[in-house]
């Protein structure tokens, strides 16, 4: 994960790699209840496509 901020420190800015938690065993704590085959995360991916296929 990268992080910024300004020199007042008071707007800071993140991003996260998300390509690196697209599997439960990628996360360091993952819920003993969810049944998922890849993370939530992955949706971010499949927007991404369908938004390129759009264009």
């Amino acid at each position: 994960t990268a992080m910024m901020c300004d020199e007042t420190g008071r707007h800071l800015v993140m991003m996260p790699h998300i390509e690196r938690s697209l599997f439960q065993w990628h996360w360091a704590n993952y819920p003993a209840g969810r049944k998922d085959e890849v993370s939530p995360w992955m949706e971010a991916f499949v927007n991404a496509r369908k938004w390129i296929e759009e264009k």
